[in-house]
């Protein structure tokens, strides 16, 4: 992130890791909880560094699990709270995940029951400003976007293809982020990029972005991704009903080598360009 020169970034994405021991790639999960807050502390005075005035900051966290509980977001808010950013909402990301429970606790009985949240939060600040400022044609989010959008209770179901990592965003979390947070060809920074969801929703959205990752292995996935992406806009889809299958017309040449005239197609709308949603098949996951 030293690499970004300040004020550059319009919005920031990023779910760091829990620090609950997840096996990732490279990364060390398992730091003692003071040494992990002071280590994503100086992220975020980069965050708020390269974030335009103006520019939003939205940050996926939740709470750590049952036995050793520690109310994460509430830590974070308060540091970023605490070096400038402004505070503005938290989105409830509903995740209806209550089928992998395995950890009741004190069964139909008050002596110790758990309570596991289908929910985690998705934190948004902003830099000096409520505002950010653009010209009013760059706008592509619908009525129909906003007014769902502004609700702050967002079922989403988690992401069930993985490649290759643990806990990768649903694209459609990314995409109403940035459909209602900012405007064309702003740009949009994961610092914990992953496998590169907010990458790709950023190619299909018509954003710049920036995706930095420690893992040469995710980052590969996420440049293979980012490939299929920009194919599949490229390919002249004509807007059809849900579910039909798209059909690709060739084009044939006149008698002067010339591209005979076609009917002009219908494009796909942004959001046809996300994966398919597909049913939520919770696994079996035991509760620390």
């Amino acid at each position: 992130m030293t690499r970004i020169p300040d004020n550059t970034i319009h919005l920031a994405v990023t779910s760091p890791p829990y620090n609950l021991g997840i096996n990732y790639d490279i990364h060390n999960d398992s730091l003692a909880y003071k040494e992990y807050l002071d280590w994503l502390k100086k992220v975020w005075l980069e965050t708020k560094r390269v974030l335009v005035p103006g520019g939003r900051f939205a940050l996926n966290i939740a709470p750590t699990s049952i036995k050793n509980f520690r109310p994460i977001h509430h830590d974070f808010s308060n540091q970023l709270r605490k070096i400038g950013l402004i505070m503005r909402t938290e989105i409830i990301w509903y995740k209806q995940t209550m089928g992998r429970r395995t950890a009741w606790g004190s069964w139909k009985s008050p002596a110790n029951p758990h309570i596991v949240p289908s929910w985690e939060y998705v934190l948004i600040f902003s830099k000096k400003s409520w505002n950010l400022n653009s010209d009013s044609k760059e706008t592509d989010i619908t009525a129909d976007e906003f007014i769902r959008f502004s609700d702050g209770f967002w079922y989403i179901p988690p992401e069930t293809q993985r490649r290759g990592h643990p806990t990768p965003f649903p694209e459609e979390l990314i995409y109403r982020l940035i459909k209602f947070y900012t405007y064309k060809d702003n740009i949009v920074l994961d610092m914990f990029g992953g496998t590169g969801t907010v990458a790709v929703v950023a190619l299909k959205t018509g954003r710049h972005f920036i995706h930095i990752d420690v893992s040469p292995k995710y980052c590969k996935i996420a440049e293979d991704r980012l490939q299929s992406a920009r194919l599949l806009k490229e390919l002249p889809l004509s807007a059809g009903k849900p579910g039909r299958k798209f059909k690709i017309s060739k084009y044939r040449l006149s008698e002067t080598n010339k591209p005979a005239r076609q009917k002009k197609k219908k494009q796909l709308v942004q959001s046809r360009l996300l994966e398919p949603r597909v049913k939520y098949k919770p696994g079996k996951t035991k509760h620390a």
